[in-house]
């Protein structure tokens, strides 16, 4: 469980990132598809203008819920199931997550710390955690 310092942390950075970019989840698509283009054919159920903005809401409802395990475990475990079924492998979340947390560092420019960086690991970590229990235990 993340502790309110971190939730914080991670909840001003994405409000900050979603501040100075109201289209924040295209910069994630940029790094992410520039880092890992083997990744662009997983996506071709939406169009990616739809895809940002499905993982925009995503992203928020999460961050809102940092602190409720009951929330996270029950939204996340379907989740990550429905990602298994769309074909991403246990790899590919690592690199989402470097692209995310990379994408909110960027737009939050100096306001960034290492503090806020060890948040979003931690975060995230937990994040696919709940996924990935998803996988066996839906």
């Amino acid at each position: 469980m993340l502790d309110d310092i971190d939730q914080t942390r991670v909840r001003e950075t994405f409000e900050l990132a979603l501040e100075r970019d109201d289209e924040f989840p295209r910069l994630f698509y940029d790094i992410l598809f520039h880092r890992h283009p083997e990744t662009v054919p997983l996506f071709w159920r939406n169009t990616i203008g739809a895809q940002r903005t499905m993982v925009g809401q995503t992203l928020a409802a999460i961050v809102d819920h940092l602190g409720d395990e009951e929330w996270l475990s029950t939204n996340l475990r379907h989740l990550g199931r429905g990602h298994l079924d769309y074909g991403v492998t246990p790899v590919m979340y690592d690199w989402v997550g470097d692209a995310l947390i990379d994408a909110v560092a960027e737009r939050c420019a100096d306001e960034w710390t290492p503090d806020h960086g060890r948040a979003w690991r931690a975060a995230y970590e937990r994040i696919v955690a709940f996924m990935r229990a998803g996988e066996v235990d839906p």
